[in-house]
């Protein structure tokens, strides 16, 4: 009985605790003041682009460094399937935090509040197909209606195809990306947003539209470095970053 009792009085000391830091957490957080580095941070252009895994594996957090491109700030995050509706949400509250009980909440109060960015790139996983089509069209629209109302840039990605090989072991995908794909350069080109066009730079020549062998990382899906450095290309091209 006094084993349990004390087992008990430790985790509820710990979860007071926890709530206590919070709080005092919350009210320095909540005090709206910024430090020079974050002023100075606020000038550059921050692009975030959210996606799956891509961001990490890309190192986008990274382009800088690598492009010398001293003018932006670049972000990733991470949302594990196609409905990316509650990341982007989140991303809108910046710089709120969506409140979780979680001590990766708590830490989070130790860094600057996140910032919001200024231009949003959407970019969605060969994994995720084949899929509903219809809905994946609508949930698109939506996130891009609901981003512009917070005055946001936009750019859209296509997504990367897959081997010819893995295609073949999944029926349906490739075809399901590529009819996607050219839906994306239509609804871009209509409501004149942006294109980051990664099908174009890395697939194969010809009417197949495979992704390249020489870009996978051996799965015919994920890619490997030398296809993250035509993407750095691709990008780079695109915000006219020159080096």
């Amino acid at each position: 009985m006094v084993i349990f009792m004390n087992k008990r009085n430790k985790a509820f000391s710990s979860f007071l605790t926890f709530i206590i830091g919070l709080l005092m957490l919350t009210s320095c957080n909540s005090s709206g003041s910024s430090t020079p580095m974050e002023k100075t941070m606020t000038k550059k252009e921050r692009i975030m682009l959210v996606g799956a895994s891509v961001g990490k594996a890309w190192k986008l957090s990274d382009f800088s460094l690598r492009t010398k491109s001293d003018g932006y700030i670049f972000e990733s995050v991470a949302a594990y399937q196609y409905d990316k509706t509650e990341a982007i949400e989140e991303i809108l509250m910046r710089p709120k935090r969506k409140f979780r009980l979680t001590r990766t909440y708590l830490r989070g109060f130790f860094k600057p509040s996140p910032q919001r960015p200024d231009t949003i790139i959407i970019k969605e996983c060969a994994a995720y197909f084949p899929g509903d089509l219809e809905e994946y069209k609508t949930l698109m629209t939506k996130w891009v209606k609901r981003i512009r109302e917070d005055n946001i840039k936009l750019i859209l990605a296509t997504t990367v195809p897959v081997t010819q090989k893995h295609a073949e072991g999944r029926k349906g995908r490739n075809e399901t990306i590529l009819e996607f794909n050219d839906w994306v350069r239509e609804y871009a080109e209509k409501e004149g947003i942006p294109l980051l066009d990664l099908e174009a730079a890395l697939r194969t020549d010809g009417q197949g539209r495979f992704l390249r062998d020489d870009l996978t990382s051996g799965d015919g899906l994920h890619l490997n470095q030398k296809a993250y450095g035509i993407m750095d290309n691709l990008l780079q091209n695109m915000l006219g970053i020159t080096t």
